[in-house]
């Protein structure tokens, strides 16, 4: 009689059982991480219109004029076509450009208040100011980065 090689059904049974509690573990630590990075990514857009907002600042206060909030906001929104093409919502991938309005939750959305200011508690002096906000949205929740700029 021939001896028969292969793999008994415990064997089988065992290695289904090993592949099923390891992918219990890793597929939920891989799916959290996806939603850190999509985060990190809009907090990082934020992060980059807030610098450029200070820098405008700057650049119009070397010209000897004190800029209004709004005057900042505009040359921004001028150079968006070259920086800032376009907010990328990394949830869905749509994207949405940059504007300037009273209020908004729009994606990549800069916008001014009536009372648009930063208090610094240091020396008690009200700055005007920008805030710059931008939403992600999963399906479920919809958290806000926002971050404001003064311009003192």
């Amino acid at each position: 009689m021939k001896k028969q090689s292969g793999f008994t059904l415990i064997e089988l049974l065992l290695v289904l059982a090993i592949i099923g509690i390891i992918a219990a573990i890793a597929i939920p630590a891989l799916l959290g991480q996806r939603e850190k990075a999509k985060a990190k990514a809009t907090q990082s857009m934020v992060a980059n219109i807030a610098g450029e907002l200070a820098r405008v600042n700057d650049d119009l206060r070397q010209t000897g004029t004190t800029p209004t909030a709004a005057a900042v906001v505009t040359a921004v929104l001028k150079l968006s076509n070259y920086n800032f093409p376009a907010a990328k919502n990394p949830y869905g991938g749509s994207t949405a450009p940059y504007t300037a309005a009273a209020a908004g939750t729009t994606l990549g959305l800069v916008y001014l208040t009536a009372n648009s200011t930063y208090s610094d508690p240091a020396t008690s002096k009200t700055y005007p100011a920008v805030v710059v906000t931008a939403t992600y949205k999963d399906g479920t929740t919809t958290p806000k980065v926002t971050k404001v700029v003064a311009l003192d």
